[in-house]
């Protein structure tokens, strides 16, 4: 039970750019005539990995003779959830888009994680923004906030990172398509795979176009033939995804719900946010490096890939609370450096580990930074021993 919730935690990870989702959760309504907003937060956080796009092919047409209340569905509930998911993405593309998502993850009947994400993007989703705000607690009980955003237009994306008082930023070619910001959370997983169990549960009509409402309980968890999954779905007669819910519990007070909602549609392309006027020309760096471990003596940082940390860089290890820095007097790439301190306490990085009477001794625990002569953070890790 509890290897099936880490499983669906990860992969809210990942797509929340490697941070947690935290925060108080708030109290879901079946949606009625009018879609309540899921609340929206400001700061950051789109996927540093996009969700996998709707299948490309020409959709099966809905069967001869039944009722058609949308895209894929008719009375008998969910009949080709690949046209209604094509249907989706392409009103939404094609008109511009506005979206909320929300996951709270619960565990032992008490709010522990929590990521919010907002998205807007204009007609084709040539240019978009997302952002997010993640919030949860660390292994002291204390509370953390972690924000990501990213700002895509047709050829680039700008990523924009906060956490602990700390903003970094990276600039590289575009990766996402356009239809990769509009599926988050499952939602196309929980409709492919659960699209038998959901029932037509109301009709309605919603700003002059008929809403289907459904509902589905799913046995997700286990496979052990007991529905652990409730799901909703509103759905209006061109098949956008006005609403989506679902609380998948894992027993033990441990659940795992998302909300997902369309705002708005008819979306002009965002605005290009200020923040973009403060991104380091370093921030278009791919500048791969890591520290395989250290000892008593000294830290090993090495390069693993990408372009060179530029001479001028400036390296810092903090060590039983005193920060010691120097700078690279040459590019960095492909070896690696030792960091040491030597007697005098002065930092050094050398190619050859130091002598044992030479060093000042490192402490069990080390934080080494990396940042580019303008400023902008290449690299930043803390272990210990």
């Amino acid at each position: 039970m509890k290897t099936a919730l880490a499983v669906a935690l990860a992969a809210t990870v990942v797509l929340a750019g490697c941070t947690g989702f935290f925060g108080e959760t708030t109290e879901s309504t079946t949606p009625a005539e009018t879609v309540t907003p899921t609340e929206t937060e400001s700061g950051g956080a789109p996927p540093t990995e996009p969700a996998t796009a709707t299948p490309s092919r020409t959709p099966t047409p809905t069967p001869a003779g039944a009722e058609r209340l949308a895209p894929g569905i008719t009375r008998d509930g969910i009949v080709n959830p690949v046209e209604l998911m094509a249907a989706h993405q392409r009103e939404l593309l094609a008109a511009g888009y506005e979206t909320n998502q929300t996951v709270v993850s619960t565990y032992n009947g008490s709010v522990s994680n929590r990521l919010v994400v907002h998205t807007t993007s204009g007609p084709d989703g040539e240019i978009a923004y997302q952002n997010g705000t993640a919030y949860g607690f660390d292994a002291d009980g204390t509370e953390t906030v972690t924000g990501n955003a990213v700002w895509l237009n047709t050829t680039a994306m700008v990523s924009r990172h906060v956490e602990a008082g700390s903003t970094t930023y990276r600039v590289q070619p575009r990766l996402y398509p356009p239809e990769s910001l509009i599926w988050y959370s499952g939602l196309q997983r929980d409709i492919q795979f659960g699209a038998a169990e959901y029932e037509v549960t109301s009709v309605d009509q919603l700003d002059g176009k008929r809403v289907v409402t459904l509902e589905a309980s799913i046995d997700r968890v286990d496979g052990d033939g007991v529905d652990d999954t409730t799901a909703t779905l509103r759905v209006d007669e061109d098949g956008v995804i006005r609403y989506a819910e679902t609380d998948a519990n894992y027993g033990g007070g441990n659940v795992y719900h998302t909300y997902y909602t369309v705002e708005r549609l008819g979306v002009a392309p965002p605005a290009r946010p200020d923040w973009l006027d403060a991104v380091p020309p370093s921030a278009s760096l791919n500048v791969g490096l890591d520290v395989y471990g250290f000892d008593e003596t000294s830290a090993e940082l090495v390069h693993t890939h990408g372009d060179a940390a530029p001479v001028g860089s400036i390296v810092t290890v903090v060590s039983n609370g005193t920060l010691y820095e120097t700078t690279l007097d040459e590019p960095f790439r492909d070896g690696t450096r030792y960091l040491w301190v030597d007697t005098n306490g002065t930092l050094r990085a050398t190619s050859e580990r130091p002598d044992a009477d030479a060093v000042r001794e490192l402490g069990p625990v080390v934080t080494v930074t990396v940042r580019a002569p303008d400023g902008g953070e290449l690299f930043s890790t803390s272990l210990g021993r």
